[in-house]
């Protein structure tokens, strides 16, 4: 009996350390000022976090984040102006940190971070205007930064770092409103710009393509209008959420956008207090959020597991669902396939992104009972590991 109760005693406490999917966990609170608006980066397998403002002065200080001890630990300050509202990325190893708002309103200046040598390099300025609150990504070698305010208004703009040559090249821009504190997050080798302030609150959302070189309209945000929301990447699907909205309210919801699908749906609200100015990294397909403002600085930070299936990085996309039928339909349905897939799962997901149903694929046309479904939307997905299929959509009747 006594075995038997330590027994149950260790896989409780086991459990307990086993984060469930779609849930948020306290975890330490960041050691350097409580700030809002400083910026987030990750290099390998290591965050860093650098900048801010804690209501009194505009911060230098680099913290790097130890996730299996989950340790912070304060490394070189930024040798340059103090500021929040900068952009930070990442590309081959190296850091990248710029623009943002200090003792000058408005900054174009950039700086290259080695995370081996923990040194720092100034490197070209951006070409565009000084600015703060721009969008800052990194995807196929390069960086793109572009939008915010600058002494003339709000800006538009788009451009790419090429770090082999450390030169600044003009691309097309932003097909949107002027705006600055707008959300920006990478995912299928595109990024994507969301939300932001152009003098009223937005919602809309664009991808470039850095291949074709060219800005498209995706479904708008599904939460309420809002800038200086928090963005992430788990495998390809983007995150948004926080902010402060046009209910003139900061805001704790949180939204997964499907890049394939081209839909968002509801996650688990954050599970701290709503606000703006937050930041986001991830870490092994977790996300970590915090800092902040909610009428008080902020600086805790909480970790999120998603739903089971993202984070899966699909490396080649193929559309092998030809059909699905009856659609809709109310006990089954037959799913066409271009031709069969050897090895490949069949899997029917919620719009929150759940896993409801799951088979092998035995031939190219497969029959699936959808009886025990609740009515409404549901997508069915093909992998094999390396290709996904893009998603179709079906509904389900009683």
């Amino acid at each position: 009996m006594k075995n038997l109760f330590l027994t149950i005693l260790f896989l409780t406490s086991t459990l307990l350390f086993i984060a469930q999917p779609n849930t948020w966990i306290k975890m330490t609170d960041y050691t350097g000022n409580a700030v809002s608006a400083a910026s987030a980066f990750i290099v390998g397998n290591t965050a860093y976090l650098c900048g801010g403002y804690d209501g009194g002065s505009y911060k230098v200080s680099l913290h790097r984040y130890n996730q299996p001890f989950d340790v912070w630990e304060k490394i070189t300050d930024f040798p340059a102006m103090p500021r929040n509202k900068a952009v930070s990325f990442a590309i081959g190893g190296k850091a990248y940190y710029g623009t943002g708002q200090g003792l000058l309103q408005y900054s174009q200046d950039f700086w290259k971070f080695d995370t081996v040598t923990l040194t720092w390099t100034q490197i070209a300025d951006i070409t565009g205007a000084p600015r703060n609150g721009a969008c800052g990504v990194s995807t196929n070698g390069k960086g793109y930064v572009g939008l915010g305010q600058s002494s003339t208004g709000l800006l538009n703009d788009w451009w790419e770092y090429n770090p082999t040559t450390n030169t600044w090249a003009s691309k097309p821009n932003f097909i949107g409103t002027a705006r600055k504190q707008a959300s920006a997050f990478v995912a299928t080798g595109k990024c994507y710009v969301t939300c932001g302030n152009d003098g009223g609150y937005k919602n809309d959302t664009y991808a470039f393509d850095p291949l074709l070189n060219t800005w498209t309209s995706k479904a708008s945000f599904a939460g309420t209008p809002r800038y200086d929301a928090t963005s992430f990447v788990i495998g390809n699907s983007g995150f948004v959420g926080l902010g402060y909205d046009n209910t003139l309210a900061y805001k704790n919801d949180v939204w997964q956008y499907n890049a394939y699908t081209n839909v968002w749906a509801q996650m688990t609200d954050f599970a701290g207090t709503a606000r703006e100015g937050a930041i986001a990294f991830v870490l092994n397909n977790e996300a970590y959020v915090g800092l902040g403002y909610d009428n008080l600085f902020k600086n805790d930070i909480w970790k999120y597991t998603p739903n089971i299936g993202v984070g899966i990085n699909e490396s080649i996309v193929i559309n092998n669902i030809q059909n699905v039928y009856p659609n809709p339909a109310k006990e089954i349905i037959t799913v066409l396939l271009k031709e069969n897939t050897p090895n490949s799962t069949l899997k029917i997901i919620n719009m929150q992104g759940l896993v409801l149903l799951e088979q092998q694929i035995t031939d190219n046309v497969q029959k699936i009972n959808i009886s025990d479904l609740a009515q409404g939307a549901y997508y069915i997905t093909v992998s094999n590991g390396q290709h996904f299929n893009t998603s179709k959509r079906f509904i389900k009747i009683d």
